[in-house]
């Protein structure tokens, strides 16, 4: 999109003209391009209007999206369209490709996991790390973790109805979509997180709660079905205790 400025031109010191210049973005650490507009044309690439693009977005299943929605992302800059000007009076209107639809499925995980624009923006253009961003906002709900330290150094002694008020504490608290969860979070995943931390410069209380975080989330993936899976639990959590070890290790 061509910001503009007070007088209504263009500013040519805008990050994402996708009119102008070719857009990279990174899904799953690949990286992808929205080609600008003159490439577009040469290529007789299909655009769709705005109208069009929501259709496609609901026959793809992707919920909640709306034409007010689709303005702000492009306002925003985290999905730009391109701008064509159509018409006796030669008003603006957005235009989209099918590449498009592959950014709103980001978008929409990303946010399912209660990112922020800003920080969606830094995985999908800048390939900035989704754990290192994810664990960070963890870190600001430190009080309302740190509560449940003594449960989670209880965890074995704990009967099943507890597990399950935990657990929906933790859904809350971290903004779980449950099918997003079950399909991200497994032992790969945590093994990730560690090595992504094993460089950083967290003090002792940020790793606490890192820690705490990761036991806590593994706690909630180990319960399904109002039954809790003390094994797979078990397997986890030592494998994150077991990563401090190694992290803290001289």
């Amino acid at each position: 999109m061509a910001r503009r400025d007070e007088n209504n031109n263009i500013d040519r010191n805008a990050r994402r003209d996708i009119n102008a210049f070719d857009i990279y973005y990174f899904i799953k650490n690949k990286k992808y391009a929205l080609p600008k507009y003159s490439f577009i044309l040469k290529s007789k690439k299909r655009l769709m209007s705005i109208g069009e693009f929501l259709k496609l977005l609901e026959d793809n299943n992707i919920k909640n999206m709306s034409i007010n929605l689709l303005r702000e992302w492009d306002n925003k800059e985290l999905l730009p369209a391109y701008r064509v000007e159509r018409g006796m009076i030669r008003t603006e209107s957005r235009y989209y490709i099918m590449e498009h639809l592959d950014i709103v499925k980001e978008i929409v995980k990303l946010k399912s996991y209660g990112l922020e624009i800003r920080e969606i923006e830094k995985v999908i253009f800048e390939n900035k790390s989704f754990e290192i961003l994810f664990l960070s906002k963890l870190i600001k709900n430190k009080e309302l973790l740190m509560k449940m330290k003594y449960i989670v150094k209880n965890i074995k002694h704990i009967e099943d109805e507890l597990v399950s008020s935990i657990c929906n504490e933790v859904k809350n608290i971290f903004n779980i979509n449950d099918d997003d969860f079950k399909e991200t979070f497994n032992d790969k995943y945590l093994n990730t997180i560690l090595n992504d931390y094993k460089n950083s410069n967290l003090n002792s209380d940020e790793l606490s709660v890192l820690l705490l975080s990761l036991i806590l989330l593994s706690l909630y993936n180990s319960y399904d079905n109002n039954s809790f899976d003390r094994k797979k639990f078990s397997k986890q959590f030592y494998s994150i205790i077991s990563g401090n070890k190694t992290n803290t290790s001289p």
